[in-house]
């Protein structure tokens, strides 16, 4: 791999767990314990994995499906998860996206929401998988537990929804341009 397609991989894998930072924010309070600081995290973490691992096995089921427009599949799925971002940071500048949980079961399901992306692109593992298997599930894993881990302790306030939104709309547009380049260049 060049240094170009490292970095766009790297890039890649940061835009399409940007939820679980977009998700988590201010989900730790300052009376929480210390453990929470560190398991919320990983929470998010684990499961952009868990999801890695199982949109790949679906998408190899139905890869025999789609092999002659493989390429074309995977440019749509990244500009699919690029417009999915972009509703959600518009949602988010509403205020419509942001989230309080009051139990394991309501952390369970953001959780499952901040995963949807990362479950879209494995779809097409059989044909995209940055790094190889093994790797991408790793660099997805921390991407996702940092993201998380990063804004997890940000208190929730008006301000921040506004750089959340923003967060969350330059990934999408980030996502756009690597997805060009995927179909235009041999750069990832």
């Amino acid at each position: 791999m060049s240094t170009a397609s490292i970095i766009i991989s790297i890039l890649f894998v940061l835009c399409l767990t940007v939820p679980a930072g977009t998700h988590s924010l201010g989900l730790i309070k300052a009376d929480d314990k210390p453990s929470q600081k560190w398991f919320i995290p990983l929470f998010f973490g684990v499961f952009q994995g868990v999801f890695v691992m199982g949109g790949f096995a679906l998408g190899k089921l139905f890869a025999h499906l789609i092999t002659y427009i493989a390429t074309y599949m995977v440019f749509a799925m990244m500009i699919v998860v690029a417009v999915k971002m972009f509703v959600e940071s518009m949602k988010i500048l509403k205020g419509k996206m942001m989230y309080t949980v009051s139990n394991d079961t309501e952390l369970a399901l953001l959780v499952f929401m901040s995963c949807i992306n990362t479950l879209l692109m494995s779809l097409m593992g059989p044909y995209f998988m940055p790094f190889g298997k093994g790797w991408y599930m790793l660099a997805v894993i921390v991407a996702g537990f940092l993201w998380s881990f990063f804004t997890i302790r940000v208190p929730f306030e008006p301000k921040m929804i506004k750089k959340v939104s923003f967060i969350e709309f330059s990934a999408s547009v980030f996502m756009v341009i690597i997805a060009i380049l995927y179909l235009f260049t041999d750069l990832i």
